[in-house]
């Protein structure tokens, strides 16, 4: 794992690591996001962490009761094609997956083994899109430890390597109040955080889209914002923090366009950038890319998505940033997949 300073100050990484999540679940309320959590998951960072598309008694793609995730109540277009959807749908409240958008078919809710111990599943993707990034390590820290000394000092709760398919799989044991997040550290990719599981700590972790931001698109975008005298102070991408995500559509995974990212927060002072096709940015709404960046959110800012004035983003996703780090925020859009 190669060394760089260390990421996130204590005061940014608190709530910011969920701003990873991703969809759905993300770990939104950790700020879940981290993440990337999708419609169950990510969120994410954490992001997610949170659960995401199901309602919020667990009970929908499967036959679980029960309080599993976080999960929202929305409009279901599709039934995901496994037995279960993130944490919700299981009476265990322990959905083994490895996907979040699209979710995956292999999708299964298994017993809780009872013993503390939560079992991490994911896919390592290169953001923003779907191909898996083999052979590359990931190394999970409790998040108050990553923010008070930072990785480079943390004990590191959990280190593993992904296999041929991007998948990663390991068994730890979180004890943090504020939440596991996910490193990824790697040669040719900016530092990226994810968030992936919040307390109460499940048997499993609830986002499962792990994304790295290639350090090459890093560079580009913050070369195309580079003009902007607003931006200066939050340029580039990574050395001074920065959220990157992408609105996906929660079934079958791909890009959103139209899509507008709006702060909850009524003070809210974030910019808001999307990436054109192009390679250039506008402030409108998202191209055909799905890619949007926020800088300077406030700590545990929450943000949703819409659609010709329509809330279609499955749950807020919570932002916050902090150097020298990418976090992933990735809003999953219920959307009907046949009719976009």
């Amino acid at each position: 794992m190669k060394r760089k300073r260390n990421l996130i100050p204590a005061a940014a990484l608190a709530m910011s690591l969920w701003g990873c999540s991703d969809s759905a679940d993300d770990a939104s309320d950790a700020a879940d996001t981290g993440a990337d959590g999708t419609g169950g998951a990510t969120s994410s960072a954490m992001d997610d962490a949170v659960g995401d598309d199901s309602p919020a008694d667990g009970s929908s793609g499967g036959d679980g009761v029960g309080q599993c995730g976080d999960g929202g109540s929305v409009e279901e277009f599709q039934e995901p094609p496994g037995d279960c959807f993130n944490n919700q749908g299981c009476g265990t409240c322990n959905c083994r997956t490895f996907r979040d958008n699209p979710p995956s078919e292999q999708a299964t809710c298994v017993d809780d083994p009872m013993d503390g111990q939560l079992t991490v599943t994911a896919t390592l993707l290169g953001f923003p899109g779907q191909t898996p990034i083999p052979s590359t390590e990931v190394t999970l820290y409790n998040a108050i430890e990553v923010g008070t000394v930072g990785p480079d000092l943390a004990t590191v709760v959990g280190m593993t390597t992904s296999d041929a398919a991007g998948e990663i799989e390991i068994t730890v044991e979180p004890t943090d109040q504020i939440g596991l997040i996910a490193t990824v550290r790697a040669d040719g990719f900016a530092d990226t955080a994810t968030g992936l599981a919040k307390p109460p700590y499940e048997a499993s972790n609830a986002i499962h889209d792990l994304f790295a931001v290639p350090q090459a698109d890093a560079d580009a975008w913050s070369a195309a914002l580079g003009a902007e005298p607003e931006l200066a102070g939050s340029l580039p991408l990574g050395e001074n923090g920065g959220v990157v995500g992408v609105a996906r559509n929660r079934y079958t995974g791909e890009p959103v366009a139209g899509v507008t990212i709006e702060s909850l927060k009524s003070d809210s002072t974030a910019i808001l950038r999307y990436l054109d096709e192009d390679g250039t940015f506008n402030t409108t709404a998202t191209s055909a890319t799905g890619i949007y960046v926020v800088f300077e959110p406030a700590l545990a800012e929450e943000f949703e998505a819409r659609l010709d004035g329509a809330v279609v983003s499955t749950r807020p996703n919570k932002a916050g940033s902090g150097p020298p780090a990418i976090f992933t925020m990735n809003l999953t859009i219920n959307v009907d997949p046949g009719g976009r």
